[in-house]
Parts: structure tokens; sequence; C-alpha cells
């Protein structure tokens, strides 16, 4: 953001029109805001805008001054003795107009809004002493925060808070997103993101990517931009996609289960299953048309892990899921995994087949997913991500999804509180949202078998692009909300699994074969 603010002031744009512009569009958001919220208050809210010296400060004046003309009870605090021109043009003219200005910080714990316009973007320092108290008692009573693109005392680049920082439950994002604002450790500072668009030239944007490729920030809404394959219409069911799953174990029998419903929802034409035979009854029991592809599998000690002596034909399939449920205390066996590697088709690595890989040194492991001859997926959380690339545990999870990604030569979605997408051509993403109820066991085996059904169908329609399994993660981020909006507080794994197909039946994504 700030190197296109500065192509844009390179092109002639002035500093104190781009203030304006940018703190105007945040004023109008404020005050539809403020005036919904005194609809349910019975009564207007006071206000306090925290000033900072630099231009984030001027953004917040602006504010204060917008708040004043529409009527709004509104003060101003700075604790600054100098500010940068801009901003001391704008508290003058505040002066002039008769808006208040604090001579000792406000209190916290009473009804007034706090606007968190203090330090902005850029921020790599503690705050001082008297912020950090000031910061650390509005945390304690509980003071209502907004904060004007930043909230103070976060690191908005790798998301770590600086140490006290003020937790705002409503973060304006000036212009774009800023990366670190998605990272875990800044949600509970940031509270609810909304990004406010100020009409950033085309041009400037474009000017800054080619420098350096942006991530893209997603969110269950661009699930309509998002690609979905589409098979031909005469296609019959083996044209619509087949994919095998290697799921499940006498110890996680319900893996495969949630697996097989993942990769029913997508709506792919045929789904086999090489599983042991209790683990394949209790698939069968729920989906009688997957079929058993019959691999030889060597009979488990109880509770010792399935491990396969020959698998199927594996040029029968577009798409193979190994992975949910399988016990990783299993050894990787290099001559039984040979024919994955030669496989011409998708891979989708989840859970234990992760483990079973990073069984191999980190080097040995990222040779044999280079070593492969068709697209891999893989679709760690961040545990199993780090056992198998140890050497990627440095930034925050896009940063380390994309260095993965590069290494191995694999598409990496690394689930988390937003989770992230890295292609190795670069392309990377990071969804703006998140259900937090939807952290449950057994989710991430639905979006496997749904990843791996979406893949599937990509493959056989011949275009399998790295941008789908970030729509298998929309689709899976989309129907937890639904659930969510509808009532349901912890949505389970089967009833994400079912949302998935209605969404698939209702948008025309699952036909008749």
């Amino acid at each position: 953001m700030q190197a296109i603010e500065q192509a844009m002031f390179d092109a002639g744009m002035p500093q104190a029109a781009l203030m304006e512009k940018a703190a105007l569009a945040v004023s109008r958001r404020v005050l539809e805001l403020l005036s919904a919220s005194d609809a349910g208050r019975g009564g207007s809210q006071p206000v306090v805008v925290l000033i900072g010296p630099g231009h984030n400060g001027g953004d917040g004046a602006v504010l204060a001054r917008e708040l004043h003309m529409a009527g709004r009870d509104v003060a101003v605090w700075s604790p600054f003795p100098r500010h940068k021109p801009l901003t001391a043009a704008h508290l003058q003219y505040l002066e002039r107009l008769g808006v208040p200005r604090l001579p000792e910080a406000p209190k916290p714990g009473g009804n007034q809004l706090w606007i968190d316009a203090l330090l902005g973007l850029g921020q790599s320092r503690p705050l001082p002493a008297p912020l950090a108290a000031l910061a650390h008692g509005a945390r304690l009573a509980g003071q209502c925060v907004w904060a004007v693109d930043v909230p103070s005392g976060l690191d908005d680049r790798h998301g770590q808070p600086l140490g006290a920082c003020f937790h705002s439950q409503r973060t304006f994002c000036v212009g774009l997103y800023k990366r670190g604002l998605l990272q875990a450790d800044a949600l509970d500072v940031v509270g609810q993101l909304e990004r406010v668009g100020f009409g950033v030239p085309s041009w400037a944007l474009h000017l800054v990517q080619e420098q350096e490729p942006l991530p893209c920030g997603v969110t269950a809404a661009d699930r309509a931009t998002a690609p979905w394959p589409e098979p031909p219409s005469a296609a019959d069911k083996y044209g619509r996609g087949r994919v095998l799953l290697l799921a499940g174990s006498q110890r996680y029998p319900g893996a495969a289960v949630l697996a097989a419903a993942g990769a029913d929802a997508s709506g792919v034409g045929a789904i086999a299953m090489a599983m042991g035979p209790d683990v394949a009854r209790r698939v069968s029991d729920g989906y009688p048309h997957v079929l058993n592809a019959g691999a030889d599998l060597s009979p488990p000690l109880e509770p010792g892990p399935l491990v396969w002596r020959q698998l199927p034909d594996l040029g029968r399939y577009d798409a193979v899921l190994l992975g949910p449920g399988m016990d990783s205390s299993a050894p990787f066996v290099a001559h039984a995994w040979e024919p994955l590697q030669g496989f011409a088709g998708l891979l989708v690595l989840d859970a234990d087949g992760l483990n079973r890989l990073a069984a191999l040194p980190e080097a040995e492991a990222a040779a044999w997913l280079r070593g492969r001859h068709g697209p891999t997926w893989i679709t760690p959380h961040i545990r199993e991500f780090d056992r198998l690339f140890p050497a990627c545990r440095r930034g925050d999870p896009l940063e380390r999804a994309a260095a993965a990604a590069r290494t191995a030569g694999v598409t990496v979605l690394l689930k988390g509180p937003r989770t992230a997408v890295a292609a190795p051509d670069g392309r990377c993403w990071q969804l703006l949202e998140g259900v937090p109820t939807a952290a449950r066991a057994g989710l991430g085996d639905v979006l496997a078998g749904f990843a791996a059904g979406r893949g599937a169908m990509a493959a056989a329609a011949g275009d399998l692009d790295h941008g789908q399994l970030v729509g298998a993660a929309l689709d899976h981020l989309h129907a937890a909300q639904q659930l969510v909006r509808e009532g349901w507080r912890r949505p389970s794994p089967p009833m994400v699994a079912e949302r998935l197909r209605q969404q698939g039946e209702q948008e025309g994504q699952i036909g008749g074969a």
C-alpha cells in the first residue's frame, strides 16, 4: 500500500488530496455504522478519536471533522508534541471548528467509542509506555475501540503484537488488505476486518505487482468467480472424473467415511476405495455407490496400521486421495509408493499420507514430491506441515506455504484460522474469513475428499488448475458459514459434507451422469 501511494504521489497526486480521499471513505463507513448503532441504543454514542503524529493521525483528524459536521458528539486526544504538517493543519482546523481536544487521556470503560488513529502502517516498535498502559487499561475495561487501517501496537506485515496493543472490535483496512492482519496472532487484536476502498488506480496496482506478485485475499463471496470444472454435457460417469480413496484404518475408520462424504459432495462421477474390509463396510453402509478397488492390503495387527502390498491400477483414475485416518505409525515403504510417484493424475496428500512421507529426511521427501509424474496437492495443518517441511517454519502461513510450494513443486493448502494456499508457479491466496467453531476433528477429511473429487473432475475435463483447490476451500468455508447463520453454532463434519452436496446441486455443479 505504501508503494502504491508513492507511485500516486510520483504521478502528481497531492498528499493532501489522497489523505482527504481515503479519510472521507472511512468517515462515510463510520457514520453508517454509528447511525445503525444509534437506532439500537436509543441515543447517540460519544466518540473520542485518538490521533497520532503521522498521516494515520491525519486520517483520524479528517474523520473527527466529518463526525463533527454530521452533528456527532466527538472529541480528539493526541499526546504527541509534534505532528506532520498535514496532520497539524487538520488539528488546527478542528480547533477552529470547536471540536474539543482533551488535555488528558480518556478514561477506559465508559460508553464512549474510541477510534484508534495513532500509528497505522509500518509499526516496528512497541508502544511508548503511556500508550501501552492506556491500551492495557482499555483491554481490561472492555473499551469499545475501532481502528483506522492498523490497530496501534501491531506489526501489520507479520501479524505480531509488538507488546501491548489497542484491541479493536472493528478495523477499517484502507485501500488494500494488510496481510499481517489475517494471521492467527493478530485476529484477537483486529476484530472484524473490513476493507474500505478509495479508488486505487489500476495502473498503480499493476506497477507494484510487476515488482512482486501480490497474494490474493479471498472470501466465500469469491466462490462465484472461482474456477469450477465443467465436464462436457455428454460426459458419462467416467467422463465426470474418477477418484480413488486410500483412507481409514481400524483405529480411525470415521476418517474414511468423511473423506467419502466429501468426495461424494463434489459431484465426481465415480468413487472407488482401497481400504481394509471393516473400514470398507462402514463406507459402503453410507455410500453404497463407492466401489471397492480391490487393493492387495496386508491385514493389520491390532491396532497396527494398514499397509498395501500392491495398489490397484492407478491409470484408471484421474485423482488419488491418500491419507485421512490411515494411522501415522506405518512406515514409508519406497517400493509401495513407487506407483504413486509414477501416477500421472492428481495426487492429494492429507493427514497420515503426509506423516508417512515426513518419515523421510526433508530433502528426500521434497525430492520425492518433485519427482512426481503428475500434479500434487497437499492439505496439512500446521503440525503436519512442520513435520514435512521443518526448513519452512519461518514467516506467516502464507510465506511458509509459498516456500514449501517452491521447494517441492506442489500446491499447498495450509489449514488454519485463515487458510493459505500457495502454488508452485508463485500464485498464492489467503482466506479472509474463518468459522472458529468449525475447527473440529474430521472437517479436514471432508475437505480432502471434496478437493480430490473436484480435482478429479477437472483432470477428466482437461482443465486442472491450482485455483480449484482454493475454490474447494471457499466452498468448504461457505458451507460452514451457512450452517452457523442457520443457528448451528458447532457445525459437524457430516453436516458440512451434506451442505456441500446441497450447494453443488443448487448451483448446478452436481448433475446426473
